[in-house]
């Protein structure tokens, strides 16, 4: 249910950004973004808490987190007001995601893991296509209200369901869990600096020196990591021949899927013209389970080159055929990336460090998100033009196929 609701967030606000009347401007994308950036910077924080705590109060104290901050929005009316819940929000998300990957992962035997695996993307891309449906409606009968307290609803339930079922769960793991505040101050300050140097908001020059300074930060998180004994973010996985081929497919793949989901609704007037972005959701499914089909026909780098230009070429295709193709396409292509890019990034290392991995992967697919609706939007801004954005987007996907050809590392699935 948690897994469900977060799939619906996930595209609601990105497909019907344009129709919210009190945001205007970069206020859209810093509305969508703000939610990605506490999630990116904050879901390995949130495993810490919740080793500490039993993920049944973890999952609960993330849902009544999510629950208030999601209802902020009715009872607010400024854009920075909104962006600030939009914040808090993601934050309890990231509880909510590491709790229930603890659950999943402490489950005893490998069937029982893979169909919790199985659940998680299933529930999660229903409700992902439900999202831009659901907006759709809502606004449609200008019922804006409704956007935020109906998540706020599920959310307080699901919130009762945990503590009354699983708040005695505990599942072994370490009491003694380092939970390292400043680490997760450097990731939120110094990504959310780089997201805001993407933004179409304020001067050029801004911008600029708002990127360059998170980079600085983000240097400083990761110089920190590397001299940890028990790091956030393990950065000493992240070289090219390792596991830093997959983690940018994820990046990649996770930046087509909102970015797409942000751009092709800006033109959406009803529920026939989102339907295209609704089943996009339900493409990337289908890519999921086309990658277990292929995995054993072709090499591992193979499989990420092929399934990011299947990306760019659906993003060609949308900006001169139509949606319909380009959604299956885009859909498609992003499924297997991301499947593959979890796979491999999984499947490289030995059992001791697939948890450390794991973080990786969460991370690599929260930063993905944020980067590609501020990615695209900004591109949008830019230039007015949903052909021009999805043309030179497809071209910096591009890039990323070819920079792939120069891994030389090991990845097995």
């Amino acid at each position: 249910m948690p897994m469900f609701l977060g799939g619906v967030d996930s595209t609601l606000f990105n497909s019907i950004a344009y129709d919210l009347p009190v945001l205007t401007d970069s206020w859209r994308l810093w509305f969508i973004d703000g939610y990605t950036i506490a999630l990116a910077s904050c879901v390995v924080l949130g495993s810490r808490l919740g080793a500490r705590m039993g993920p049944g109060v973890t999952l609960s104290i993330g849902l009544l987190v999510f629950a208030i901050a999601s209802a902020g929005p009715a009872l607010l009316d400024s854009p920075a007001a909104w962006t600030a819940t939009r914040f808090v929000q993601g934050f309890g998300y990231a509880l909510i995601v590491s709790s229930v990957a603890s659950v999943i992962g402490g489950l005893p035997n490998t069937a029982e893991r893979t169909l919790g695996y199985t659940l998680w993307i299933t529930t999660y891309s229903v409700g992902a296509g439900v999202g831009p449906l659901l907006g759709r409606v809502l606004v449609d009968i200008d019922a804006h209200a409704l956007l935020f307290w109906s998540p706020a609803a599920v959310a307080l339930v699901c919130c009762a369901l945990a503590t009354l079922k699983l708040r005695d769960m505990h599942l072994g793991q370490a009491a003694s869990a380092k939970i390292d505040v400043a680490s997760s101050a450097l990731a939120f300050v110094g990504f959310g600096l780089f997201v805001a140097g993407l933004q179409s908001h304020g001067a050029a020059l801004g911008r600029v020196l708002a990127t360059t300074l998170g980079c600085v930060v983000l240097a400083a998180f990761c110089m920190r990591q590397l001299r940890s004994r028990d790091p956030l973010i393990d950065v000493r996985m992240l070289p090219f021949s390792r596991l830093g081929a997959c983690s940018l497919a994820l990046v990649v793949g996770s930046a087509c899927y909102t970015g797409s989901v942000f751009l092709f609704s800006t033109t959406a007037d009803s529920i026939l013209s989102v339907l295209p972005v609704s089943v996009l959701a339900l493409w990337v499914s289908l890519g999921s389970y086309a990658f277990h089909k292929v995995q054993s026909r072709f090499s591992p780098v193979h499989v990420l080159q092929v399934s990011l230009v299947t990306c760019a070429v659906g993003l060609v295709v949308a900006a001169f055929v139509g949606l319909w193709p380009a959604s299956f396409l885009i859909g498609l292509g992003v499924g297997v990336s991301m499947a593959s890019g979890d796979a491999y990034l999984l499947g490289s290392l030995p059992p001791r460090d697939v948890a450390r991995a794991a973080a990786l992967q969460e991370t690599s697919l929260a930063v993905g998100a944020a980067l590609g609706v501020a990615g695209f939007g900004g591109v949008f801004a830019a230039t007015g033009s949903v052909t021009g954005t999805a043309v030179l987007t497809a071209g910096l996907v591009g890039v990323v196929v070819w920079a792939l050809r120069y891994h030389r590392g090991v990845l097995t699935a």
